[in-house]
């Protein structure tokens, strides 16, 4: 099921990139898009939040961070400011290459699962394709620094 939620969201961010650059190109700043996107979200994920009565288990479940409560702080943050950082290189270039360049981001979640906590997910594959990723970076920044 993983692969089916990961193309969903590859399709939906394909979507999103789309529409933010149309929507960015006719005036509408990223800080403005940012915050009805935020709005959207909260509205949605806090409306299935009380329909499936998960209110009261958030709770629990933040309870079980015990001393990693610096580690949500910095997911939050990251999360807000990565999304905004995104729209503003679309504002700056454009969506298809904001995405080219922001899809190298599973690299940086390899070096920092193993500079913070020590995981390595790493085969040589794996290497081979994060290289490969990086080299489109290049390829795509060099074509296209105009």
């Amino acid at each position: 099921m993983w692969l089916v939620y990961a193309l969903g969201a590859a399709v939906l961010w394909g979507i999103n990139y789309s529409a933010s650059g149309r929507v960015i190109n006719r005036g509408v700043s990223p800080a403005t898009l940012f915050f009805l996107d935020t709005i959207l979200a909260l509205l949605v994920i806090g409306g299935v939040v009380i329909l499936t009565g998960k209110g009261r288990a958030s709770i629990g479940e933040l309870r079980q961070l015990g001393g990693d409560w610096g580690w949500l702080v910095a997911a939050m943050v990251c999360s807000t400011v990565g999304g905004l950082l995104v729209l503003l290189a679309i504002e700056h270039k454009n969506a298809t290459l904001a995405s080219l360049i922001e899809i190298s981001y599973p690299l940086f979640v390899a070096l920092f699962a193993w500079l913070f906590f020590r995981e390595s997910q790493l085969n040589w594959p794996t290497v081979a394709g994060g290289l490969l990723i990086m080299i489109g970076v290049g390829i795509v920044y060099v074509g296209n620094r105009t």
